[in-house]
């Protein structure tokens, strides 16, 4: 039997049981702690990407700074007898710091009245630079950096002139004497890294990459 509505139209009246409409399946969105697969992977992506950046920027920010916020010990070493240093030659010798960091190896030139003792670290990226016997001038197998006898810059990337470091000659009191005076068997000491310009001014020792004078040395590392 059919109900008649108002409009004319016909209604059932069916009364009997009904099929059961399932109800929609719950995915969770409402639930706070659900994450979509977009979020996911939007998350993924941030995750590296930070990381990838701190492995590229800590090293760095560390190369950087390491040496203006490092406070090495220095102390005097002694490297050998004068006579073990040839008038007019460059000896090539490791020094022994305070500990495994501080090792380092120089290049020593002995002339008549003096002794210059020079790092052979690249001041330019930090690289060991070698000595050429046959041209008397150092080089940099890294990025094409050149020094004359002297340790001053003659081609490349560098930013200033070879470091050097304070030098002493003591005879078998201890007491320090001149070169010029020095018998062979009187004793080479070599002290603290310092840093040098063009002619040769003595600074506080820079990190490499680090100019001594200048706008840029007050700028650097920024």
């Amino acid at each position: 039997m059919a109900e008649i509505q108002g409009d004319g139209s016909e209604r059932s009246r069916y009364g009997g049981p009904r099929a059961h409409d399932p109800e929609p399946p719950d995915h969770g969105h409402d639930d706070p702690a659900y994450i979509t697969r977009t979020k996911f992977l939007t998350g993924v992506a941030v995750v590296t990407g930070g990381v990838m950046t701190a492995a590229i920027l800590v090293p760095v920010i560390g190369f950087a700074v390491a040496d203006t916020v490092k406070d090495e010990d220095f102390r005097w070493v002694d490297i050998g007898a004068l006579g073990d240093f040839p008038v007019g030659e460059v000896s090539s010798l490791a020094v022994s710091g305070p500990d495994p960091e501080s090792d380092r190896r120089v290049f020593l030139r002995r002339e008549p009245e003096m002794l210059t003792p020079m790092w052979n670290r690249c001041t330019h990226l930090g690289c060991p630079v070698a000595y050429s016997p046959g041209g008397d001038n150092f080089s940099c197998p890294c990025h094409g950096g050149a020094y004359d006898s002297q340790g001053r810059v003659t081609a490349g990337p560098p930013a200033r002139p070879l470091d050097r470091f304070d030098v002493k000659v003591v005879d078998g009191a201890g007491k320090e004497v001149k070169v010029a005076n020095a018998p062979d068997d009187a004793r080479v000491l070599i002290g603290k890294p310092y840093s040098v310009d063009d002619d040769f001014e003595k600074y506080e020792l820079k990190g490499p990459g680090e100019p001594v004078e200048g706008v840029l040395s007050n700028l650097f590392p920024f």
